[in-house]
């Protein structure tokens, strides 16, 4: 037999499945739409993947810089303690700003991973660019400055009326960007460089070791970007090598053996890169 719940449990048991029920209801909430959408964007420089996860409020008529973003350090209020803090860069929870590689932001070096992006903007228009290693809080509202990981200096200007606030790559080069904070009449700047040869360098040496490595097309795409590119030149005249002596036709074909006279020309070895094209004459 199940035993007997008096009155007491169960009103004990109620309370409980209703708080359940209740706790529930409030999870659903976050369907709601927000008033300043989520939104990211994502740039490839080079091979290194920069993205930025935001939202975006709009001006809706209000005053923006200066008031609803105060120029300086505000103290939001909401710690207790009497803290200043930054601007979010953003709305709701922290912009955060990822980078696949180690990068350099305005010249300072910042590793890879993701980073909580606060501003400080100052009426004359130059704007403290901060990265912070917490990039789980709430907006600024939990901003510890011990726990910046850059902080750089930038100038904002003027520009035609944004309505909703929008982040953006511009002048994207091989081993450059710059991501751009728009809104109201207003643009921030900020210089992203790439060291993207040596981030392909290490990558292609590595893929050279693994299933990569084997097929002949792979070594001479490798040899050729560091020839392209000027860099290790030896190493690019080994895995040329080793590109002829790959393919499994029993015989040697005329691009490879192109290829390495090419870099032996770079390397101003003139006689041997002659030895090797009559070599391919010859097949």
């Amino acid at each position: 037999m199940y035993p007997l719940i008096n009155a007491r449990s169960f009103k004990i048991l109620a309370s409980a499945f209703a708080a359940t029920l209740a706790s529930s209801a409030v999870a659903q909430m976050a369907i709601l739409p927000q008033a300043s959408p989520a939104a990211s964007i994502t740039q490839t420089v080079g091979i290194t993947e920069i993205s930025v996860s935001y939202s975006r409020p709009s001006v809706n008529g209000r005053q923006i810089w200066g008031d609803l973003v105060p120029f300086g350090l505000t103290n939001l209020g909401w710690t207790g303690e009497d803290e200043a803090a930054p601007w979010r860069a953003g709305a709701n929870e922290n912009t955060v700003v990822t980078f696949e590689h180690d990068v350099n932001v305005e010249g300072q070096p910042i590793a890879a991973g993701s980073y909580g992006l606060h501003l400080i903007i100052e009426k004359s228009g130059e704007t403290t660019v901060i990265f912070s290693n917490d990039f789980q809080a709430w907006g600024s509202y939990f901003y510890d400055p011990t726990k910046d990981a850059l902080r750089v200096n930038v100038t904002s200007h003027e520009r035609d009326h944004l309505e909703q606030l929008t982040y953006n790559f511009v002048d994207v080069k091989k081993s450059s960007a710059v991501l751009t904070l728009d809104w109201e009449k207003k643009s921030i700047p900020i210089h992203i460089g790439v060291e993207t040869d040596a981030i392909v360098l290490a990558s292609l040496k590595q893929q050279m070791r693994n299933a990569h490595g084997f097929r002949y097309q792979n070594i001479m795409d490798a040899a050729n970007y560091l020839l392209a590119n000027d860099l290790e030149l030896e190493l690019a005249l080994e895995w040329s090598e080793i590109a002829i002596s790959r393919p499994w036709v029993g015989r040697k074909l005329p691009e490879t053996l192109e290829l390495k006279a090419k870099i032996l020309d770079k390397l101003d070895r003139a006689g041997e890169a002659a030895a090797v094209r009559a070599e391919i004459s010859s097949l």
